[in-house]
């Protein structure tokens, strides 16, 4: 039987009294800025340089762009947290009733001939592109229910969010990297994000137009899923298709060696 000292008890005491005066809300941002520390250091130029055998194309202000994508798109700042929370209960309306957008699109005349029977594919491939954005959110809820599980308080420093990632099941990791694969091979097809990104446009103009009246909710959450697919579009833009895949095999193989790495080290 382990003895607890005094000294212990009461610390373990004061730390489940801070945890009731601590909001839900207080504990998802730290997390959230916690992870955000975690991808600025992992997508460092001087850090990928030396450990991965990057094309030419792949330089500083490459690396900059996609380590900017996923702090801004990805994993964005608590600030735009509430923003992108808001579209994307909206978007789950999509998400979970796809046939919604295939309607709207139908109904008008110039997107179906504009686009045809290719309709149902690029809206399908889209709400794939925002369900990878969503499980992305998901990630950092799981890590925020590991934070409180241990009764750490914010600030979090990088070990303390490393410890809630070792903390989640296999199955987690396992869902986490599978769906960077899915939403980067998306962005990598850069045909059919285009595509994507025209369709979603004039729904979104559509939407304002038409007299059934959507609300800002509604319209908002395309809007913010525009953005993401647009920004991410430009991730591989002016590269050869030899760069491209070369560049998707590296930012997948950092994020499974960092992962790889922390749970080797934590054995």
């Amino acid at each position: 039987m382990v003895n607890v000292g005094f000294d212990d008890k009461v610390d373990l005491i004061t730390d489940v009294c801070d945890m009731t005066k601590i909001s839900d809300k207080e504990i998802l941002d730290g997390v959230v800025i916690g992870f955000r520390n975690l991808i600025n250091d992992r997508y460092q130029f001087e850090n990928i340089k030396n450990k991965y055998d990057i094309p030419e194309s792949f330089d500083e202000e490459r690396v900059t762009r996609y380590r900017t994508f996923f702090l801004e798109q990805v994993y964005p700042h608590p600030e735009k947290r509430e923003l992108l929370d808001a579209a994307f209960q909206s978007l789950d309306n999509y998400l979970t009733h796809p046939d919604k957008l295939v309607r709207i699109l139908f109904d008008s005349v110039s997107i179906v001939l504009k686009h045809g029977r290719s309709i149902p594919r690029l809206m399908g491939a889209g709400i794939k592109a925002f369900r990878s954005f969503r499980i992305a959110t998901d990630f950092e809820d799981k890590l925020v229910r590991k934070a409180k599980a241990t009764g750490k308080l914010p600030p979090y420093s990088t070990d303390d969010i490393n410890s809630f990632i070792t903390a989640l099941r296999k199955k987690d990791i396992d869902e986490f990297i599978l769906n960077t694969k899915a939403l980067l091979e998306l962005l990598y097809d850069r045909v059919l994000v285009r595509e994507i990104i025209q369709i979603i446009k004039e729904l979104i103009a559509k939407m304002k137009k038409s007299r059934n009246g959507y609300s800002d909710a509604e319209i908002g959450g395309l809007e913010i899923g525009l953005e993401m697919l647009t920004e991410g579009n430009m991730l591989f833009d002016q590269l050869s298709k030899e760069d491209q895949r070369r560049i998707f095999d590296i930012i997948i193989g950092i994020e499974v060696d960092v992962l790889a790495e922390l749970f080797a080290a934590n054995e």
